[in-house]
């Protein structure tokens, strides 16, 4: 049995659902949404160097400034609830994969499928989230959340719809290819473990469920 746990990275919740699941089920194998480099960079609480061209590299910077802002609301470090998950699956005596794609592998893909017309949209919008500007023009007031908590799936699913019409090639490498990625090496998994929790972004969760049950894996969502 696959366990799917979706979590926002800067919500206070995640880190209580998080605790509670992994020390509550006492799984063989605790899968987290990481790579090696992104899993050192959260003990050693540093970002990791990518090398790009001076254009994409600020695409880069405002995505982190944007998160770094947002995670001060909350005072919840970014993907805490990832590292969390290692601390608490050692605590349990479950062993760790690290299923996501290789970062540098990701924004490398992602700089290639974008055109100039998709970067300059991008940078339109964090430039405008950056300074304040540009919530109202994502999602509608009623549509607000609040960051200490999980979204709930009605905005979940408003999100990832917004991002796969407005940045399609985005929505592509970064959720669709990387869902992908982490239901087959979740795939794999279920041949050598009995009980897997897996700990992923909440944008990831439906995509995963559906990719692990076509190929008949029995999954939950938590």
């Amino acid at each position: 049995m696959i366990y799917l746990i979706g979590t926002s990275h800067i919500a206070k919740e995640s880190l209580e659902k998080v605790e509670m699941n992994i020390s509550g089920r006492k799984p063989d194998l605790v899968a987290v949404e990481l790579d090696l480099a992104r899993l050192q960079g959260l003990i050693h609480k540093k970002k990791g160097k990518i090398q790009l061209p001076l254009f994409q590299k600020v695409i880069v910077l405002l995505l982190q400034k944007m998160q770094d802002t947002l995670s001060k609301e909350t005072g919840i470090l970014p993907g805490q609830e990832m590292l969390d998950a290692v601390r608490h699956a050692k605590k349990a005596d479950a062993q760790v994969a690290l299923i996501d794609q290789k970062i540098n592998v990701t924004i490398s893909r992602l700089m290639k499928a974008m055109g100039f017309r998709e970067k300059a949209k991008l940078m339109a919008y964090l430039v405008l989230g950056f300074l304040g500007l540009g919530a109202s023009k994502v999602l509608p007031a009623e549509k607000g959340i609040d960051l200490n908590k999980i979204p709930e799936d009605e905005f979940i699913e408003y999100a990832m719809g917004y991002m796969e019409s407005s940045f399609p090639s985005i929505y592509k490498v970064l959720v669709a290819d990387r869902n992908w990625y982490m239901a087959h090496n979740l795939m794999k998994l279920s041949g050598k473990f009995e009980t897997i929790v897996a700990v992923v972004g909440a944008g990831h969760v439906q995509g995963m469920k559906k990719l692990l049950e076509d190929e008949k894996i029995e999954v939950k969502v938590l």
